[in-house]
């Protein structure tokens, strides 16, 4: 019994330690490119500036979507010297042209999971069970969950294997309900979307933070960190690279 216990907490050492030197983060991203008749998918911004950070600081960055693939990106226009910099590296261009299918994606290899806002994964992503299973996994190994801005909207779902929801208890926030009403034109100001994004997650359990209107762009303001928890939040595409500040402390401190 005793050789048994000893074997047990050897194994669990061992993957603990190999799960702590992963190097590979996940951005989920989605296929669908229109909401209604409005260009959407996945924002430009909320996608490049993280990727390039994760890459900047020694981490493989995987891209998934549902259907794998070309992932739809939004704004398509060059986005001038600093992103569009990003925008048209080799590897942003070949990573985003060839995301991978879930089922090409194995859990073990990554210690984060970044979800980059956009309208489009209200439609693909957030039903996606093989993706909600990954990011499940990922989690439950110790990884660390991410996501800006209308990116939350994929975490509504995910439910780990105790069957209680991902975001349940977690202090985390989103794209505000008051800012959808106010700026969205892609959702037509939230009538094209299923759901209110705040509504769910609270009905979820999240301990949710919704900035109010006119917060400035701060840590513990529009980006959350749920440090016991490994989980950043961001509620607008300006907190993306806050946010992927934020994972790569925290893998860091691992």
């Amino acid at each position: 019994m005793m050789k048994i216990l000893i074997t047990a907490i050897l194994l669990l050492t061992s993957s603990t330690f190999c799960y702590s030197q992963n190097k590979k983060i996940l951005i989920v991203a989605t296929n669908v490119d229109v909401v209604g008749k409005n260009e959407s998918g996945t924002y430009l911004y909320e996608i490049a500036y993280p990727f390039q950070y994760f890459i900047d600081h020694g981490y493989d960055v995987d891209i998934t979507t549902p259907k794998g693939g070309k992932v739809a990106i939004y704004p398509k226009e060059y986005a001038g010297p600093g992103l569009g910099k990003i925008q048209r590296s080799e590897l942003f261009i070949s990573k985003t042209k060839n995301s991978l299918l879930p089922t090409e994606v194995k859990d073990t290899a990554y210690a984060a999971v970044f979800y980059p806002g956009g309208h489009g994964q209200y439609f693909d992503v957030i039903n996606d069970e093989r993706i909600s299973n990954l990011t499940a996994k990922i989690y439950e190994n110790g990884g660390v969950i991410g996501s800006a801005g209308h990116g939350a909207v994929s975490l509504v779902n995910i439910k780990l294997s105790n069957h209680k929801y991902l975001v349940e208890g977690k202090k985390m926030t989103c794209f505000p309900h008051w800012a959808e009403l106010q700026y969205m034109f892609i959702s037509d100001y939230g009538k094209l979307l299923p759901f209110d994004m705040e509504e769910v997650l609270a009905s979820r359990g999240a301990n949710l933070i919704a900035c109010e209107k006119g917060a400035k762009q701060s840590k513990g303001v529009t980006t959350i960190v749920d440090d016991n928890n490994r989980i950043v939040t961001g509620a607008f595409a300006g907190d993306a690279q806050s946010v992927a500040e934020e994972i790569v402390k925290l893998l860091q401190t691992k």
